[in-house]
């Protein structure tokens, strides 16, 4: 089987971008947890929400969703798979952790958690005209952050999977997991 990497950070850590780069490098199937969300509400014909609406709407049940589209997705190739994912989800009245149950399905390997300096997330945030975020402080941004990394932490040791931290922008341990 090929590989399944989860890749967990808050909204505007800066996910994308590292897989990005990293795909630069090795070829691999970026999957993003909306994404796969969207593309199962329009396979079942059902009206895809929006990245807010998912966010604030009955995110557990859209994870059975998600896993879904992830499995058709990951049945079609080889290469390595690269989740990009949540931990926990910034909802509408409180934070929701992500169940182990989630990544289990997934069948992933191992666990990795990106973080970046919470003035860099919330710097991005305001840039990204595309996206609709809750605002979130500095403060609220490093306990959302604090809370994440512990759940992926929880999740890895969960799942018996290695866990790895990576810090903002470095990509040198994803690449190594990859070619390992």
């Amino acid at each position: 089987m090929n590989r399944r990497i989860a890749v967990l950070g808050l909204s505007g850590v800066g996910k994308s971008t590292l897989i990005d780069k990293v795909r630069e490098t090795v070829p691999l199937l970026h999957l993003q947890a909306s994404g796969l969300i969207k593309a199962e509400q329009a396979y079942r014909a059902q009206d895809p929400q929006s990245s807010e609406a998912l966010r604030t709407g009955a995110v557990i049940d859209n994870q059975a969703l998600m896993i879904a589209a992830f499995e058709r997705e990951a049945a079609g190739t080889e290469l390595p798979i690269i989740f990009d994912g949540h931990s926990i989800i910034d909802g509408r009245d409180d934070l929701i952790e992500i169940p182990s149950w989630v990544f289990k399905a997934l069948r992933l390997d191992t666990i990795c958690f990106l973080a970046a300096d919470p003035e860099v997330i919330a710097e991005r945030r305001r840039a990204d005209r595309e996206r609709e975020r809750p605002y979130r402080d500095v403060t609220a941004l490093r306990d959302h952050q604090e809370k994440a990394d512990a759940a992926a932490r929880r999740i890895a040791t969960e799942l018996q999977h290695p866990f790895i931290f990576i810090a903002d922008g470095k990509i040198d341990c994803l690449l190594e997991i990859l070619r390992s």
